[in-house]
């Protein structure tokens, strides 16, 4: 079925919110934060920066989820992002939202088969056998090869990254990474979900860890996806994203006065 778009560079995925913010760490250049429930939809975002950043080489990925969300595309998954036209942002949304995998496992890697994205770092909660927490590689269409290094702690990928030489980074966070017990998740229901402690996931988020001091130094771009029912409700996805909010940002993300990162106007203010 074609698809024709009143604006096709006005379109974006379903129930996604955009902030434009200023660059946590340069006063020169600004970045967009973007909040959606479906987590496949960061794919849009991803290629939508690619195609404003200058650097010939793709930003690296840093996820947190509680899922890897590392499906490899298959050769009919292939076949559809080679013949996409990711100049055209409604065609982009469209295919975030109808033919990428509905169960939100593929996103990672048909981004980085478009080379939208470079090497991928996940820490995640996902993973029964040794085996799966192999790193992995992935050659994309135009022949470049991409690491994908998973992680069961978060010091495990916070010393992977500082010795690293990356230059540009892409952050998202999955709110269901903050829990630790997940029914909907283990496909045990009866069961009760257990989160993170808020005071572990401050400190985990804070900007003054060397980990997110060294991304935001860095960052291109931030994704949270809020998938409240893997979160145990809306309510309660609710309540984590705006942890983050409270977190990171002066005032409220999404108002009509003007958002800032929260260090910058306690720097400014002291």
């Amino acid at each position: 079925m074609k698809v024709e778009f009143r604006n096709e560079y006005g379109i974006k995925p379903p129930g996604s919110l955009v902030e434009i913010l200023s660059h946590p760490f340069h006063s020169n250049k600004s970045i967009e934060i973007a909040v959606f429930q479906e987590h496949r939809y960061a794919f849009f975002y991803w290629s939508k920066w690619r195609k404003e950043l200058k650097s010939e080489i793709s930003p690296c990925l840093v996820s947190l989820d509680w899922h890897q969300d590392l499906c490899f595309p298959c050769e009919t998954e292939k076949k559809w992002l080679k013949n996409l036209n990711l100049e055209n942002e409604g065609e982009v949304a469209f295919f975030s939202w109808a033919k990428l995998a509905g169960n939100n496992d593929g996103h990672i890697l048909c981004a980085a088969y478009l080379n939208l994205i470079g090497n991928i770092y996940v820490h995640c909660r996902q993973g029964k056998f040794e085996s799966d927490w192999e790193d992995e590689k992935l050659i994309d269409l135009y022949g470049n090869t991409h690491i994908i290094k998973k992680f069961k702690t978060y010091e495990a990928l916070e010393n992977c990254l500082l010795k690293s030489k990356e230059q540009d980074v892409y952050f998202d966070i999955d709110l269901d990474f903050f829990t630790l017990n997940n029914p909907y998740n283990n496909g045990r229901f009866e069961e009760k979900y257990r989160y993170l402690r808020q005071k572990n996931i401050i400190e985990m988020l804070n900007i003054d860890r060397p980990l997110i001091a060294w991304i935001f130094e860095r960052l291109e771009g931030f994704t949270i996806a809020t998938e409240p029912e893997h979160c145990g409700g809306l309510l309660k996805s609710n309540k984590l994203l705006d942890l983050i909010n409270k977190i990171y940002f002066e005032p409220s993300l999404f108002t009509p006065m003007t958002c800032e990162w929260k260090h910058k106007k306690q720097k400014h203010y002291r």
